[in-house]
């Protein structure tokens, strides 16, 4: 199936590599909501028990007369302070996150969620994969990084949940070769072969193309190994 690259003045800054697939409304809003209530579900579920109580205290202090079907897509996740972002990651490339290798989704307590795993596992270039949940406060981000080889294989999918943020991609070889792409909510994108390992990426804080930043969650599917041969982007 042909890759599907839909770019405009209003998502997109300098020019994109060969390597870069993305579609910026694959998602439905309910499909949005149900991937999105799901991934936190897992995270919180995970996390440390003094902020499960204040999670818990603070839900039950909520007016709910709206049932999460109907509610904005930001309102699924509770303020900053709820949660129990770290202040950076080990290796220094990611600020004010949260995050989890997940095994297995929670698709018994989320009706909607087997459809939508399934449209998206329909995009996969291969199958041995693995999958990263990443939760970004509202002034999280992601600092310019190459991607390491030996952590994993060809191709990076990303599924944006949450506030619209940028992505930013440059070329080692030409520091001037720089774009930056708007990722709205419920869009996804592939990176594969030269755009993982001869650019850096980076998730912004801010930029001129949004009005401020908040909570953002994505979900990253990765392959485990280097595979030989072509590869083949089902977008």
């Amino acid at each position: 199936m042909l890759s599907k690259r839909l770019f405009s003045p209003a998502n997109l800054r300098g020019t994109v590599p060969s390597d870069f697939h993305f579609v910026p409304d694959f998602f439905s809003v309910s499909e949005q909501r149900t991937l999105l209530s799901a991934a936190l579900e897992r995270l919180d579920a995970a996390g440390n028990r003094r902020f499960q109580k204040k999670r818990k205290y603070f839900r039950s202090s909520l007016n709910t007369s709206a049932s999460i079907c109907e509610a904005p897509l930001s309102e699924l996740f509770l303020p900053d302070d709820c949660y129990e972002f770290l202040q950076g990651h080990y290796d220094g490339v990611i600020h004010k996150y949260r995050e989890m290798h997940l095994t297995s989704w929670p698709t018994a307590e989320f009706p909607g969620l087997v459809p939508a795993l399934s449209r998206l596992q329909s995009l996969l270039p291969s199958s041995n994969i693995q999958t990263h949940l990443l939760h970004l406060a509202s002034d999280g981000e992601i600092l310019p990084h190459v991607d390491n080889v030996s952590a994993s294989g060809r191709w990076i999918l990303g599924v944006s949940l949450g506030s619209d943020r940028i992505l930013r991609l440059e070329s080692c070889a030409n520091p001037d070769e720089v774009a930056e792409i708007l990722l709205p909510s419920g869009s996804i994108y592939i990176q594969s072969d030269t755009v993982r390992y001869q650019y850096k990426h980076s998730i912004l804080r801010n930029s001129a193309f949004t009005n401020g930043a908040g909570q953002r969650m994505s979900i990253m599917i990765r392959n485990k190994q280097i595979r030989a041969g072509h590869l083949v982007i089902k977008i």
